[in-house]
C-alpha cells in the first residue's frame, strides 16, 4: 500500500506551482475511464463530473466503481491537482491500493473497523516515522451511514506548517481497497464545516459491482 502522502502534495503544490520539487513524489493525473490501466500500487483520484443540476465525483475501475453525489451548489475543480473545491473547502476522494493485510473479504463491521484502523495506523505512522511530522490531539469516530462503515479521523499538524492547521479523514472499505475522503483545514475554525462536508459526502455514496462509462455519465448529468 502507497501512502497518500495528501498533505506533502497539497503544501509542496501550493509553494512551489510553478517549480515542482524534483524530490518529491507527486500523484499522477490519471483519466479515470482508463482506469483498468492504472499501474499497481497507485493511489487515484476521483473526477470531478459537473452536470447541469448537479455534481458527482466519481471512480470507474474494472469491475467495480463509486460515486459521491454531491449536495451542494457551489462546486469547481480546485487550483491544486487532485481536489476540489466544495463550498470554499478543498476535498480530495482517493480510492488507496490495499496491501496484504487489507486484502479479505468483509466479514461484518468489527472486522471492517479492524481492517480501518490498521489502514488509519498505518498511515500515521508514515506520517510520523518518514515524514516527520509530528501530528497531534488525534481523534476518531465510527459511523455507519446506509449501512456502511465510516471511520471518521482528524489531527493537528505541527505548529510550525502555516498553510494545514488539520487534516480531517473519512474512511471506508471499498472491493478490498480504501476510500479517503480526506480536508486539509486551514483555518481551526473551520474544521466543523469541513468534516461536515465529508461526512454528508459519505452518506451519498453509491457503489456499482462493474465498470462505470464516466463519459455517458457526463453526457447524462449536463443534458
Amino acid at each position: 500500500m502507497r501512502p497518500t502522502l495528501i498533505t506533502l502534495v497539497l503544501i509542496t503544490t501550493l509553494s512551489s506551482a510553478t517549480s515542482p520539487d524534483p524530490g518529491v513524489i507527486h500523484n499522477p493525473a490519471v483519466n479515470h475511464n482508463q482506469s483498468p490501466k492504472t499501474p499497481p500500487g497507485e493511489d487515484v483520484h476521483a473526477k470531478l463530473i459537473q452536470g447541469r443540476h448537479r455534481s458527482v465525483l466519481a471512480y470507474a475501475g474494472p469491475t467495480h466503481s463509486f460515486t459521491f453525489d454531491i449536495p451542494y451548489k457551489s462546486v469547481k475543480p480546485s487550483d491544486v491537482p487532485g481536489f476540489v473545491t466544495i463550498e470554499k473547502q478543498i476535498v480530495q476522494a482517493t480510492l488507496v491500493p490495499a496491501g496484504k493485510s487489507l486484502q479479505s473479504r468483509l466479514c461484518g463491521p468489527e472486522k471492517e473497523k479492524e481492517l480501518l484502523t490498521k489502514y488509519m495506523n498505518y498511515e500515521l505512522s508514515y506520517y510520523k516515522k518518514k515524514l516527520k511530522q509530528n501530528y497531534s490531539q488525534l481523534s476518531t469516530e465510527w459511523m455507519t451511514i446506509h449501512g456502511r462503515t465510516f471511520l471518521v479521523w482528524y489531527f493537528n499538524m505541527p505548529g510550525n506548517y502555516k498553510l494545514v492547521s488539520r487534516q480531517v479523514y473519512v474512511s471506508t472499505l471499498f472491493d478490498d481497497q480504501v476510500v479517503d475522503l480526506n480536508a486539509p483545514v486551514f483555518k481551526m475554525d473551520d474544521w466543523g464545516n469541513a468534516r461536515a462536508i465529508l461526512v454528508r459526502l459519505a452518506g451519498a455514496m453509491q457503489t456499482f459491482d462493474k465498470h462505470l462509462d464516466l463519459a455517458a455519465l457526463e453526457t447524462r448529468l449536463k443534458k
